[in-house]
């Protein structure tokens, strides 16, 4: 991913937070997670971090490591 690209999907982040934290003051708490879910797609992506990567760092965290 090139820097202008990068940059642009770190500016977007806080504004998702902040809409995120709305809709979740507001009572709206699922719509709030589907954000939070969106804002993590964010961060994975911006730190080249793979789903296969995600699922090893899950299973080792919930104590399921298969080696």
């Amino acid at each position: 991913m090139d820097e202008l690209s990068a940059r642009r999907l770190r500016s977007v982040i806080p504004v998702l937070v902040e809409q995120r934290n709305l809709l979740v003051a507001g009572g709206v708490s699922f719509a709030g997670h589907l954000l939070d879910l969106a804002i993590m797609q964010l961060r994975l992506t911006l730190h080249d971090v793979s789903e296969d990567e995600l699922s090893e760092f899950s299973n080792v965290l919930s104590g399921e490591r298969t080696d």
